[in-house]
């Protein structure tokens, strides 16, 4: 009984999903289909962690003979399972859903800078034709601090330089990582992710919007991971992070 009550107070506070949406009415659908698959996603998996914790935490109490401790002991075990599943229900809910129907996730979007020349792009990096196709993740544009629930605009700067300066392939990854209480655990990146572009020569910009978690606690520490390879060359790694308050 103590389980199941625990269990639905931590699934209740699971609850709420403030994904970002703008645009055509069309994407503001795919976005509520999203936010209603994830919240029924979120409830279970925050569940099952709360009761994991709390049968965790009556083991050990029994196992040392402190049976009068039992219910105590059962309550905190049920809270560090459900803080612990919380910390990782979100992204891994959102993940399930957007397996279960990609077109709720929006590609993100990769334009060409307009304000700074191929020419220029050469010069800054000192790009040489006999260095073949080089990619340079320069900067992930992205807010130092963002509140529970709200979504963290992102802007990768790329630049992108080939021996004829024509277009290449590019392949971008974007990895999510979720500090609490001091250990960094690795989710499931919530939009579109590992694409392959082809892409202009010169410096080009990739936006993308990411979600965070309603529950997030203050002090939650967000570390976004953007990484691009061309030409067959080692891929190139940048990251930056972003803190709840």
């Amino acid at each position: 009984m103590i389980a199941r009550s625990f269990g639905v107070r931590v699934a209740l506070l699971a609850i709420g999903l403030n994904f970002y949406a703008a645009g055509a009415m069309a994407q503001e659908s795919a976005y509520a289909d999203l936010n209603a698959c994830t919240k029924g996603e979120q409830m279970r998996l925050a569940g099952k962690g709360a009761v994991i914790g709390l049968l965790g935490g009556l083991g050990g109490a029994f196992a040392t003979g402190k049976k009068d401790k039992a219910a105590k002991a059962a309550l905190v075990g049920a809270a560090v399972g459900g803080a612990a599943g919380l910390a990782t229900a979100y992204y891994t809910a959102i993940d399930t859903c957007k397996k279960m129907n990609p077109s709720w996730i929006p590609e993100s979007k990769l334009v060409r800078d307009p304000s700074k020349s191929y020419k220029q792009v050469k010069q800054e990096n000192h790009y040489q034709a006999r260095d073949g196709v080089l990619v340079k993740v320069q900067d992930i544009g992205m807010p130092t601090s963002v509140r529970p629930g709200e979504a963290v605009p992102i802007d990768a700067v790329l630049d992108i330089m080939t021996p004829d300066d024509a277009e290449t392939s590019v392949v971008l990854e974007r990895k999510l990582f979720v500090k609490t209480d001091g250990q960094e655990t690795q989710v499931p990146f919530p939009a579109a992710n590992n694409a392959t572009r082809t892409v202009e020569a010169g410096r080009n910009h990739e936006t993308l919007s990411m979600a965070t978690s309603p529950d997030a606690a203050p002090g939650t520490v967000y570390r976004v991971e953007m990484t691009a390879s061309a030409g067959g060359k080692p891929p190139v790694t940048l990251s930056k992070s972003v803190t709840v308050i």
